[in-house]
């Protein structure tokens, strides 16, 4: 196989006269080019098999069409929890990523996640939104975020729309393209540690529980007069226990 080895006994078989430079030349060509397209091609082979393996029968098929479900976009850390947290709630969800290796490790714990760019339209197609109970965009992208939140509010305006934001300013950008939540990760990591602090010292959880929430509505409030927003905004709001068949 061709090896940085190959060009260093091409360039010193030229230099000494053993190969003509013209030879010397081609074959430096074709050694640059196997060392650029070995990488590209084992990449290539490797997300092949991991595709023939997510269309193993032996795993059990994903159903997009659950009226009851929640449709999760991203599952990394902060996908991965909100799942959990819905089943130990009893609610029924499937999730996208476009990590393959992330799918496939998925699909053999049994956890029900397709793989896929949520960017292209026939995915989404697949996806069945109209009959869903919620939508939640967890991906660290917050330009597709915005996007993919104003092209499903245009498509289904009822559905739920909860988005994780990067900052306030994105969480008002989210709330302008039509989320139903924006959830700014820096604010609630604050909101958390402020809890864990005063509970820590001493305070009544009750109290500090109450100041927290407070506390989140007054940040909401600011988020969404900085998106414009003088009031909520005025979605038909389906909640999740409704959508119980």
């Amino acid at each position: 196989s061709p090896s940085e080895t190959t060009l260093i006994v091409l360039s010193t078989a030229t230099a000494a006269g053993l190969i003509s430079a013209a030879t010397g030349g081609f074959w430096t060509v074709v050694t640059a080019l196997g060392l650029t397209l070995t990488p590209l091609l084992a990449k290539l082979g490797r997300d092949a098999a991991r595709k023939v393996e997510l269309g193993d029968d032996s795993v059990a098929p994903i159903t997009t069409d659950d009226p009851s479900r929640v449709v999760i976009i991203g599952f990394g850390r902060v996908g991965r929890l909100v799942a959990q947290m819905l089943a130990v709630h009893g609610r029924s969800y499937m999730a996208v990523d476009s990590n393959i290796d992330t799918v496939a490790a998925c699909r053999r714990e049994g956890i029900p996640v397709m793989f896929g760019d949520v960017a292209r339209h026939e995915l989404m197609d697949r996806l069945h939104l109209g009959r869903a109970a919620a939508l939640v965009l967890t991906m660290d992208d917050p330009v597709l975020t915005v996007r993919l939140t104003r092209k499903v509010r245009s498509w289904v305006p009822d559905l739920t729309i909860v988005a994780r934001a990067r900052d306030s300013a994105h969480a008002a950008d989210l709330y302008r393209a039509g989320a139903t939540d924006a959830v700014p990760e820096t604010l609630e990591s604050s909101l958390q540690l402020s809890e864990a602090v005063l509970v820590d010292l001493g305070m009544a959880m009750g109290p500090v529980i109450a100041s927290i929430h407070e506390k989140r509505a007054e940040l909401r409030k600011a988020i969404m007069e900085e998106g414009q927003l003088s009031e909520p905004p005025l979605l038909k709001r389906r909640r999740l226990r409704d959508a119980r068949p």
